[in-house]
């Protein structure tokens, strides 16, 4: 039996995105996991815009927000020494309807393409289950546990086991492991990792419930994140469910979970909330963890196999979806016939250094948490605490984080001189810098420039329409890289895109641009497509 082309181990948010973008590339894939259901733990409460921006090029954006919290919700976070105490600070922050407003009145290359969403990976998960279950080139196995592996120049035999403890040997030519932290698949390979834990914060003990007492939960107003420094409270619905993590001080606390709860929890609190249901309580020990490389041989790492990172921000899941497109479309190129050899060594190069810098600009929000905490136990008056706060404020709105990030150095773009635009993991740059996110923005008819890209090939934006395209088109018809062409005729876009030539990649990041046809058409074609 021929083997299939791409095993991908671990179906949840990572993995499958990982299989719908390999699927849009028109590759088929075998999906296994353990489990048989999503997820019931609320791992995450956010997708960002540049996540939203990739669900939007797989036809996904409007199942994701209908699934999630209603857009006319803000998503204020509020500090306080803690429902019994008094609050310090609030840090406002926008609903999706607001964002669209922004999005409209800001036309300048600034905004993204689509807003980001509040919603609960119990909620994002049948999202994408379903779309699973319904592309014919996703062969969705559930019940499998992946156990080993051997590689060989031609391809990966996995040993998997199915529920009833059946061992399945399953040929493929690569491997895309996305089973999380304790990945099975990056042992299997001998991938190490590096990390830290975090000083002063040793475990976590979670309480997810239902409670409709939001006169004592809205005590200090209505929020999306409540900090209260030995607790956290997260929203997840604006109706009914609720997270509650409350941060360990001595560090076996949670060795032992508490025998009630809910008894726990309103102790913890010291407020009279009533809770109508404990859905699911866990134990969790936060830290840090990068892999020492993301690839393998033919077996490739992807989200929380490769980082792990604390929540604030919410760039774990978020980094992990950039980690799937760019993975999928890699590996779809070298499957099919169009990418080379040094195509897949590229997502290493690129991939790794956005998961160390988005790692550490986790760690850098935790630090604001902490050091709030110690001003709070030094007896700092709370005016101070919260001109601490609002200095530091910004853990979700890390533009340059969710949209600034660029893949410089990579082996497969067209390098460019020495002046490389800011890069301030704080705000959004926009240019069509080699490795960039390109502008999202309005065009004259009210069409996002983002809906003119291809979602399945190379796309070179034209701002002149009169020929100079032609060179790279022929260079890239000649070696088989699939290239759709089209004509802006927008003066503010052409502004903003700093060029009349911008080739594209699949997943929309810049591979080369210039005003005219480059001198050696087939060199460029070469080195984007990774043929070296």
């Amino acid at each position: 039996m021929d083997p299939v082309p791409v095993l991908v181990v671990g179906a949840g948010p990572v993995g499958m995105v990982t299989a719908l973008a390999l699927a849009r590339h028109g590759v088929a894939c075998v999906l296994v996991d353990q489990g048989f259901e999503t997820s019931v733990h609320p791992k995450l409460d956010y997708v960002n815009a540049r996540s939203m921006e990739f669900f939007r090029q797989f036809g996904l954006a409007d199942d994701v927000r209908a699934a999630g919290v209603a857009p006319e919700h803000r998503s204020d976070v509020i500090w306080s020494t803690g429902l019994a105490g008094e609050p310090i600070t609030r840090w406002g922050l926008p609903s999706v309807t607001e964002e669209w407003r922004r999005i409209a009145e800001h036309n300048d290359g600034t905004q993204p393409a689509e807003p980001g969403q509040r919603i609960s990976q119990i909620d994002l998960e049948p999202v994408l289950r379903a779309r699973c279950r319904r592309e014919p080139l996703v062969d969705l196995r559930l019940g499998v546990r992946f156990d080993s592996l051997t590689q060989d120049d031609a391809g990966v035999t996995s040993v998997l086991a199915d529920d009833t403890g059946g061992e399945v040997r399953l040929r493929s030519r690569y491997v895309v492991g996305c089973d999380g932290a304790s990945s099975r698949v990056r042992r299997a390979v001998g991938i190490g990792e590096e990390g830290f834990d975090v000083p002063g914060l040793p475990g976590a003990f979670m309480v997810h419930f239902t409670s409709r007492d939001l006169d004592s939960l809205h005590r200090h107003g209505r929020f999306w994140h409540y900090f209260a420094f030995r607790y956290v409270i997260i929203a997840q619905d604006e109706v009914d469910t609720w997270t509650a993590h409350v941060n360990g001080i001595d560090p076996n606390e949670f060795d032992e979970p508490p025998a009630d709860p809910e008894a726990f929890l309103l102790d913890t609190i010291r407020t009279e909330l009533r809770i109508d249901k404990v859905l699911l309580t866990s134990r969790w020990r936060p830290g840090f963890m990068l892999a020492d490389r993301y690839r393998a041989g033919r077996v490739l790492l992807a989200g929380d196999s490769a980082h792990r990172m604390f929540p604030t921000g919410a760039y774990g899941m978020n980094t992990g979806i950039g980690d799937a497109v760019d993975v999928a479309w890699k590996l779809a190129a070298v499957l099919r016939g169009f990418g080379g050899p040094a195509l897949l060594d590229s997502y290493d190069a690129e991939r790794r250094p956005v998961g160390r810098r988005n790692m550490h600009t986790s760690h850098r929000h935790l630090g604001v948490h902490l050091r709030a905490g110690e001003l709070l136990r030094d007896g700092a008056p709370l005016p101070s605490v919260a001109a601490f706060l609002d200095a530091e404020r910004g853990e979700n709105e890390y533009r340059g984080i969710e949209l600034g990030y660029r893949y410089a150095g990579s082996p497969v773009l067209w390098p460019e001189g020495p002046a490389e635009p800011p890069d301030d993991p704080r705000a959004y740059t926009p240019t069509t810098w080699p490795g960039a996110r390109p502008p999202s923005l309005l065009l004259s008819g009210g069409q996002q420039i983002f809906d003119r890209f291809d979602p399945a090939s190379f796309t070179l934006v034209d701002f002149t329409g009169d020929g100079a395209a032609d060179p790279l088109l022929a260079a890239a018809a000649a070696r088989g890289l699939p290239v759709t062409h089209t004509v802006v005729t927008d003066a503010r876009a052409r502004e903003l895109w700093e060029r009349d030539l911008v080739l594209l990649r699949p997943d929309h990041h810049v591979a080369w641009r210039g005003n005219t046809a480059p001198p050696d058409p087939d060199a460029v074609v070469q080195r984007v497509r990774g043929g070296g």
